[in-house]
């Protein structure tokens, strides 16, 4: 990360990989890990390296107000998301840099010019994705707002997709926890990653588009490739094939955007949520036969009976247990 921080008042802030020992506890895995200290100032990055792009998620940990500066010769093409607290500022060029909580704004920058004004002691925290062109043009998505987008970037010209910040949908913020708070094995994360960038791209640009993108037709192709996707994630469930392998698998006439945006126009919901609805269909099944608790959270694919727990009282207001205890 060729990055360089300074906090107006105190000078440079050293950004390191050794992270100090208070922040340990916050540590993802298989995050790449950086940490920024500065005068009552502390900051931890944390890299999602994948194919095309990279998830960051970044906490800062303030004592007092202040404004840290960034300077940085390399290109950013960026996706931000809000996390926790409105961070002001400053961003080379774009109009409204500043994002609300659970707010998102993409653009680009041939260089990083920025400065955050943190205007109270607090934690702040936001996700950002950087993603290579190539990786927005395999997703498929075809409209004007995004081709003068991608022109800009081409031409290496600073850019906005939009003129001010758009609220997040649900999936979009459930996709960035679920990245950063799944407890799936090494590969399984890999693969949730890709896919959970995939969706928070293509919903974002689904929001900024939607007056340009909601008459696009779906082709007998499309459909029928579509409904083939749903028969696999079935036939597969409970384990989620990825969404390349999806595309793959339903070739020649879909591509990301379709999978995503076709999916939920035929079936009102998106392909990997439609995989959620389904595995938790066959917890209640594995359930109600009197299987354990914990049999039920490896049999669907939980490394931690925990994780298990947590997210089916998330989705349904009580937890396998008392399922389990119900008349019904």
């Amino acid at each position: 990360m060729n990055l360089e921080l300074n906090q107006k008042g105190f000078g440079k802030i050293d950004i390191v990989y050794t992270v100090p020992h208070d922040l340990r506890g916050y540590l993802i895995e298989p995050a790449i890990p950086r940490a920024a200290v500065g005068r009552g100032f502390n900051g931890l990055m944390q890299e999602f390296k994948g194919e095309g792009f990279s998830g960051w998620y970044s906490r800062y940990w303030l004592g007092a107000p202040a404004i840290i500066s960034a300077h940085g010769d390399v290109p950013a093409l960026e996706l931000r998301i809000a996390m926790r607290n409105k961070i002001r500022g400053t961003w080379e060029k774009i109009e409204d840099p500043a994002l609300p909580v659970h707010y998102f704004q993409m653009g680009f920058v041939p260089y990083v010019v920025t400065q955050a004004i943190f205007d109270m002691p607090a934690e702040f925290s936001t996700f950002d994705i950087h993603f290579e062109l190539k990786f927005l043009r395999q997703a498929g998505i075809d409209y004007r707002t995004l081709d003068r987008f991608i022109n800009h970037v081409d031409n290496n010209h600073p850019a906005e997709l939009s003129r001010h910040p758009h609220p997040c949908s649900a999936m979009m913020i459930d996709a960035v926890h679920s990245i950063l708070g799944n407890s799936f094995s090494g590969a399984g994360k890999k693969v949730l990653l890709k896919n959970n960038v995939s969706n928070i791209l293509i919903a974002a640009l689904e929001i900024v588009g939607k007056d340009e993108i909601k008459d696009l037709p779906l082709s007998k192709d499309d459909i029928d490739a579509l409904h083939h996707v749903r028969e696999l994630i079935e036939k597969h469930c409970p384990a989620y094939l990825s969404n390349d392998v999806l595309i793959a698998r339903a070739q020649p006439s879909l591509n990301a955007f379709k999978l995503s945006y076709g999916f939920k126009r035929l079936f009102g919901i998106n392909p990997y949520d439609y995989y959620t609805e389904r595995r938790f269909t066959i917890a209640k099944q594995l359930l109600r036969q009197g299987d354990t608790v914990s049999a039920v959270a490896y049999e669907i694919g939980y490394e931690s009976p925990t994780t298990f727990i947590r997210q089916f009282k998330r989705k349904f207001g009580y937890t396998p247990k008392h399922f389990q205890m119900r008349p019904d």
